[in-house]
Parts: C-alpha cells; structure tokens; sequence
C-alpha cells in the first residue's frame, strides 16, 4: 500500500457515510421498527462496505448497492431467533407540529401508524418495492436495479401492493367512519 493509499479510501467511506447514512438508517428503521437494530444493521451496512470495497463505478451504482446490503442485513435481522423472542419498543414517528390541534394530532398520528401497520404486513415482494418507491423516492428503473428484477415486475408489484393497501385500509375503517 502507498502512502496516502489507505486515507483516500478511508475518506470514501466517510463519503459515503455521509451521503448515505441517513437514507439506510432510515430505510432499516422502516424494516426493523426499532431504532438500536437501525443504528447496528446502518453501522453494519457501511463496515461490509468497507471491508469489500466493491468497484462501485457512480452514485447509482453505490446507492443501490447500499440499500441493497440494507434491505438483506434487515431480513437476516428478521429471520434471527432474537428478533423472533423479543418485541420492540414503539418509538415516535414524527415531532409534533405546533399548528396541530391535540385532534387532529391523534388522528394524524393513528392515520399513519395504520398505513406504515399496513405496509409492514404486506409480503416482503410488495414491501421491499413500496418502501424504495414512496420512502426512499426512488425510480421504478433503480428499484429495478436493486432488486435484480425487471422494471415491470417493479410496477407491477406497486399496483398490487397499493391493492393490497387499499383494501387493509379500508378493512379498518368501521362503517360509520371511525377507525
């Protein structure tokens, strides 16, 4: 190894750390539902990265490589008989925004634990594509990518997911309106 060899790596993880350490914390966060497994499957995620350093040519290449190692650490924490054996703590979701009365706060907070219940009950095929689509913002093409399927598969997936959704939804919702 030359001289500055090693640092020039060192400074592309740290890069990539700060580029995407927030968008895999967050996408394990969406998985595990338990922010210490996040913060350790998120510390995991850029240690495997360092230790291979794969030949990741651009940015897409390395965000979907990332999210890809991160979706699979996040199954791999699933499958675990720990994770079997204990449950997680509820965390909050949001902060609260001051313009909200106390309501419309408990109403948007149980809204949005409903859809996140539900999107976490739907089969890893449709969850893995509506968490990259709707939480990640990515396009259905690099969904595609980072899942190895074809771009249709991808859309199709979504439509039947958002099905799927949509009757879990209105599942819960009692005929006169209430949840």
């Amino acid at each position: 190894m030359k001289g500055g060899e090693g640092v020039q790596e060192q400074l592309d993880i740290d890069r990539l750390v700060r580029q995407y350490g927030t968008m895999v914390l967050r996408q394990a966060y969406l998985y595990l539902k338990d922010r210490q497994r996040a913060e350790d499957v998120c510390q995991e995620v850029f240690l495997r990265l360092y230790k291979k350093q794969p030949d990741l040519p651009d940015e897409q290449s390395e965000k979907a490589y990332i999210l890809r190692v991160t979706i699979n650490l996040c199954k791999d924490v699933l499958k675990s008989a720990w994770h079997r054996r204990v449950l997680p703590m509820a965390e909050g979701y949001d902060a609260p925004s001051p313009s909200l009365t106390p309501e419309s706060k408990a109403m948007e907070g149980e809204t949005r634990q409903q859809l996140y219940d539900a999107v976490m009950d739907l089969p890893p095929i449709y969850k893995d594509v509506v968490l990259l689509f709707y939480y990640n913002d990515l396009p259905t093409g690099e969904i595609a990518r980072i899942l190895a399927i074809p771009e249709v598969t991808v859309r199709t997936r979504l439509m039947r997911a958002r099905t799927r959704l949509g009757n879990a939804l209105r599942g819960s919702i009692k005929d006169d309106g209430t949840v």
